[in-house]
């Protein structure tokens, strides 16, 4: 048996904010599957499905290495458990690049079979 939607959100969530700090991706791409349907913000904006998201969103991610973001402030403002999908909002406060960053965020991450299957982020400028 599979685990359950949030168990497997959660611990998508918990990766990929602790990849930004690390710069270690590895754990958070593990939880995907082989496909995934993912929506990227700049510069990689887009929607990609199937192996292609899933290599688009390897791709992106892979770009912060250690010390590209320190997001030391993130706070979850909302969350939800609907269906196949967990909704998480949340306010970040760092930097990104060595310049000031803050900004709100909607991560949608969709799960299938016990898997990551799908990941949109949607952010805006503080």
């Amino acid at each position: 048996m599979s685990e359950s939607v949030e168990a497997v959100a959660r611990k998508a969530y918990e990766a990929l904010t602790q990849s930004f700090e690390t710069g270690q991706w590895d754990g958070f791409f593990e939880l995907f599957g082989p496909e995934a349907d993912v929506i990227l913000p700049a510069p990689a904006t887009g929607r990609f499905t199937g192996a292609e998201g899933r290599a688009k969103a390897v791709e992106f991610f892979s770009n912060f290495t250690a010390g590209v973001a320190q997001l030391g402030e993130v706070e979850i403002i909302g969350q939800t458990v609907a269906a196949d999908r967990m909704i998480f909002e949340d306010r970040a406060k760092g930097t990104v690049g060595g310049e000031p960053y803050e900004a709100y965020h909607c991560i949608h991450i969709i799960v299938q079979d016990g898997k990551v299957a799908g990941f949109h982020e949607y952010n805006r400028p503080v």
